[in-house]
């Protein structure tokens, strides 16, 4: 999101300890409206690499709260006696919001535990693989120990990422058909969880734009990689009733719409090289 996470003196585990306030920690975030590349507003060099002479040339992305690698202590440091309720005292006072987003750690350390604690519905964003099925089966459980505390938790759907292999299709027929199944049985507390219809597919596009410090989404809008994640986006609104969904879906069906004219004009162009 264009900030160096390894300078940044405030952060939300600072503000876990009481170190930081809430004004310190929330960031706003801007982005080149051509490039998509995030930069850190108060970095006027940064800013004028990009060939931007004040933030009103810029869009808005998101508000953050950010993290850094400080906080691989926690499950050390947090001796607090509700340690499991400090995110959701810090995210409370947050009513301007529509939508907030906790991006955890892949572990189930204190900080994810603070994050189910506090939200409505967790999205599990899985590798078709072998070990990463095991470790959905785990975070499921994980999911049933936060419900006691945190009683409209639920499960909003498995993502598939990274889509590759014919062994990815195995695995995903897998999941879907026994897994699943397995898991709502034995945990009846949980809603029937499902996987989202929307596959991300792998591909290098995700990380040439994470180089430029950007996303998929605004630096590529047009890319099948972009449109899949407006896919999935629509129907995560839809099953967890999120604000927007008429905009996104809308969204969704310009660009597809772009991304299908630019393959017809590839095709095209094929063609007539072929006839030439």
């Amino acid at each position: 999101m264009g900030y160096n996470p390894n300078q940044m003196q405030h952060t939300v585990y600072t503000l876990m300890q009481k170190q930081s306030t809430l004004d310190q920690v929330l960031k706003p975030t801007y982005f080149h409206p051509h490039t998509g590349a995030f930069f850190d507003p108060t970095d006027d060099k940064g800013m004028q690499s990009l060939g931007l002479t004040s933030l009103k040339e810029a869009r808005r992305g998101p508000d953050l709260l950010p993290n850094n690698i400080v906080a691989s202590s926690a499950d050390i440091e947090l001796q607090h006696p509700a340690w499991g309720s400090l995110l959701s005292q810090i995210l409370s006072p947050l009513t301007q919001y529509d939508e907030v987003y906790i991006d955890t750690n892949p572990s189930l350390g204190k900080l994810t535990v603070n994050g189910l604690c506090c939200a409505d519905a967790v999205i599990i964003p899985m590798t078709p693989e072998t070990w990463s099925a095991i470790g959905m089966v785990q975070l499921a459980k994980s999911v049933v120990m936060a419900k006691g505390i945190n009683p409209k938790l639920q499960i909003a759907g498995i993502l598939f990422t990274r889509y590759r292999y014919a062994s990815h299709r195995r695995v995903t027929v897998q999941v879907k058909e026994s897994i699943l199944g397995s898991l709502e049985k034995d945990y009846p507390v949980l809603k029937p969880i499902k996987a989202f219809e929307t596959i991300i597919n792998e591909s290098s596009l995700f990380g040439e734009v994470a180089n430029e410090r950007s996303t998929v989404i605004v630096a590529a809008p047009d890319s099948f990689a972009s449109i899949s994640y407006w896919s999935y986006y629509v129907e995560l609104l839809k099953r967890t009733q999120g604000v927007g969904q008429e905009q996104a879906l809308a969204n969704f069906r310009h660009l597809y719409g772009l991304y299908q004219q630019k393959e017809q004009e590839i095709a095209e162009k094929k063609q007539s090289k072929k006839s030439t």
